[in-house]
């Protein structure tokens, strides 16, 4: 005889069910679905970047604030962008299209309007001097 409390076999407890497969485990893909642009405009892909970036051996600082992480990275036709809290934008050429696409995983929001899009993300500025990574 067993010390073990007895216990119901009452199917809709958790500690009942058989352990989960490796096939159970799996999560189907789910298809990007990438906006038209509007007539006269473009998509611009966005990746939020928390660390500091320093892709020619030395940290990139933004000019306006010296921030020195905490970016948006963005992408349009190949060319890499940064974004600062403050608002303030540069291409940074150091930044090529590989390193954007090693940090963006698939589009899960899209805005009619970019600074629609910049304001809900924090980047429009409102946030100067301020770290959320």
């Amino acid at each position: 005889m067993s010390d073990s409390p007895r216990r119901d076999l009452n199917p809709n407890d958790p500690s009942n069910l058989p352990p989960l497969s490796d096939a159970d485990l799996h999560i189907p893909d789910h298809p990007v679905m990438v906006p038209e642009p509007a007539p006269g405009g473009s998509v611009i892909r966005v990746v939020e970047y928390p660390g500091e970036l320093n892709p020619r051996g030395f940290l990139i600082v933004c000019t306006a604030c010296r921030a020195n992480r905490d970016w948006l990275l963005l992408e349009t036709r190949g060319r890499v962008f940064v974004r600062c809290r403050c608002g303030y934008e540069w291409e940074e050429g150091e930044l090529d299209i590989d390193f954007f696409e090693a940090n963006f995983s698939y589009a899960d929001r899209s805005w009619a309007d970019a600074e629609k899009a910049l304001t809900d993300l924090g980047f429009g500025g409102e946030f100067a001097g301020i770290y959320f990574n």
